[in-house]
């Protein structure tokens, strides 16, 4: 108990204790010397009827003896004493401590919740960024040389998580290019984590419509990216605004790879999901299309390049259900630029669009020199 509490207390039992006075068998001093009179007189005031009109005769006697014991109990007063006195020292209390300095109230925390501890060797001023399929991503500073770096460690530790975010690690060993973002290192102690590239910003950021011009070298720069991935037999599956980050020049630099899996293992990081905006009709009725593969990730930069260039996804109407049956059966508006190659991208049907990446990187280009779209 705090000492101010404890005082308002010790001072509130004392005053009671001169107040009441201790009882006796005999009961309150005020009713010790009541007749048998004064009784007879409550009772006919208690007995008296609804007819007892006022100015009728009374006793004046026991009107007298009613009078005498009709003194106010010292009990209730104390009671009243003892809530002001608790009333007036809780906001005397409460003042005090809201004028103490912030440091003696506050709990400072060093790293924010999720940012191992175990990291703290390595790394400081981590401060959370987003989160993933598989992980969740903090920006920190290198302890050795000040470097601003990304961080990215497992959303839980389970075996399951452990094993999806440790294929996602084989991933990135392998995809070293200008168009993916750059991986510093990978390690397993002492805990699971990658350190990668740290870059601010990604396509979200982008006040869209974009520049023709413009989207066109974003999106060829994903195709670039891309292609490699797939000549290494990776597909990526989530490609979207959020998974595409900027260098200060523009240059898109493709992010998270949680979703992917190896093309001719069939082996996945374990996670299963998309993001519906942007998914491919294979991936919400592969009954129908088949099983995703490299094409998925080309649908996916196309619908990443119709919102570039108009400013919305080329289904973004209705609930998840109405957008679900969009993707599956109705055709986007054309954008006003580069449309030829980007609904050939959106083709229901995976076999109709570009076959590889590279032949897509190739007939944006193609288009940006001038030489018409394909």
């Amino acid at each position: 108990m705090r000492p101010e509490a404890a005082t308002l207390l010790l001072v509130s039992a004392m005053l009671l204790a001169l107040i009441i006075p201790p009882a006796d068998a005999a009961g309150p001093p005020e009713h010790a010397n009541a007749s048998s009179r004064a009784v007879e007189a409550v009772k006919e005031v208690l007995n008296r009827g609804p007819a007892d009109a006022p100015g009728q005769n009374k006793d004046p006697d026991a009107e007298e003896e009613r009078t005498e014991n009709a003194a106010p109990l010292p009990g209730i007063w104390a009671a009243v004493l003892v809530l002001v006195l608790l009333a007036g020292g809780s906001a005397i209390l409460l003042r005090r401590l809201k004028k103490r300095e912030p440091d003696t109230c506050r709990t400072v925390v060093s790293r924010p919740t999720g940012f191992p501890p175990e990291l703290a060797d390595r790394y400081d001023r981590a401060t959370f960024i987003g989160r993933g399929g598989l992980g969740e991503v903090f920006s920190a500073r290198r302890r050795d040389d000040g470097q601003v770096v990304a961080v990215k460690v497992p959303l839980a530790r389970d075996e399951v998580t452990g094993r999806a975010f440790m294929n996602e690690m084989r991933f990135l060993e392998d995809l070293n290019h200008p168009n993916i973002l750059a991986v510093h290192s990978v390690n397993i102690l002492p805990v699971p984590f990658v350190e990668m590239e740290y870059l601010p910003r990604t396509l979200n950021d982008l006040d869209k419509p974009l520049p023709p011009e413009t989207a066109a070298r974003i999106a060829a720069g994903i195709a670039a990216g891309l292609a490699f991935a797939h000549e290494r037999g990776v597909v990526h599956l989530d490609i979207k605004p959020g998974n595409i980050l900027l260098a200060d020049d523009l240059t898109p630099k493709i992010a998270d790879w949680g979703m992917g899996r190896m093309v001719e293992t069939g082996s996945d990081t374990g996670v299963t999901g998309y993001t519906l905006a942007y998914a491919a009709p294979e991936q919400i009725a592969p009954g129908r299309y088949g099983r995703p593969d490299t094409r998925t990730d080309i649908y996916q930069t196309g619908a990443v390049f119709y919102e570039l260039v108009t400013g919305r996804p080329p289904f973004a109407d209705g609930n998840l259900t109405g957008l679900a049956e969009a993707i599956l059966n109705d055709q986007p508006l054309p954008p006003p630029a580069f449309d030829r190659i980007i609904l050939r991208c959106l083709e229901k049907d995976p076999a109709n669009r570009y076959l590889s990446a590279t032949e897509l990187l190739d007939a944006i280009l193609a288009a940006m020199k001038g030489a018409g779209e394909p």
